[in-house]
């Protein structure tokens, strides 16, 4: 029986590519000064193409971006804490995630975020889009000391539901990062279909989908009624 729904946090409740975009932008004009003579182009392009999609940590991107670049009117240490105060407030949601949240909600499901990153960033991006009082748990990898796709990370976050992991729907983005490690802790792991192919090396999924509301008559056909 479905008991709650756990779902990954950039790219699957957030459109991280659009926020991280308008964010580089928006550092460099704030630095544009101590930037000189880099155009915005050539920071974005460089940054953008260091942190590969966010699988490399920023306290690694900004010194080999400083080093790449030449940059010498600005540390790395102060472009990584403006980084970290001022990216979460650029996240905004996928569409149909707010709808989605609210319809599982509302039909007496549990709801919860495990999600890789640092903890200040995460928990910025999940007060900026104002979805904190429909969960029940929040699980960040730098917190927990686990990492998606760990099936233990998982399991936690089970355990601060009070649910069985048989009884969680995870929904993300990642095939190996989200629905294999989802489906190793004994979840039913949905994909969300927002640009990361499946790879053809795996086992085509069990379930996917290509709208975040999609997930909730699979999250329903399990679930008892609400009362």
């Amino acid at each position: 029986m479905t008991k709650a729904v756990l779902f990954d946090l950039d790219e699957t409740l957030i459109h991280r590519d659009a926020a991280i975009g308008r964010f580089v932008a928006a550092q460099y004009a704030r630095f544009a000064s101590a930037l000189a003579p880099l155009t915005e182009t050539q920071y974005s392009e460089r940054f953008l193409d260091l942190e590969d999609d966010g699988r490399i940590d920023k306290q690694l991107v900004y010194p080999a971006l400083v080093k790449a670049l030449g940059i010498t009117g600005v540390t790395s240490g102060a472009l990584l804490a403006d980084y970290r105060a001022t990216y979460p407030g650029f996240a905004t949601l996928n569409p149909g995630a707010m709808e989605t949240l609210r319809a599982l909600h509302d039909h007496g499901l549990k709801l919860g975020i495990v999600t890789n990153g640092n903890a200040a960033v995460q928990n910025g991006k999940i007060d900026a889009i104002g979805i904190r009082p429909l969960l029940s748990c929040v699980v960040i990898s730098e917190t927990a000391g686990l990492r998606k796709p760990d099936p233990a990370i998982f399991q936690h976050a089970a355990d601060l539901l009070g649910v069985a992991a048989a009884d969680c729907v995870f929904v993300g983005d990642n095939p190996e990062v989200d629905v294999i490690g989802a489906t190793a802790a004994g979840m039913r792991g949905v994909w969300f279909k927002a640009g990361t192919p499946w790879p053809a090396t795996l086992p085509p999924p069990a379930l996917a989908i290509d709208a975040l509301p999609a997930c909730v008559p699979i999250a329903l056909s399990g679930a008892k009624p609400p009362a």
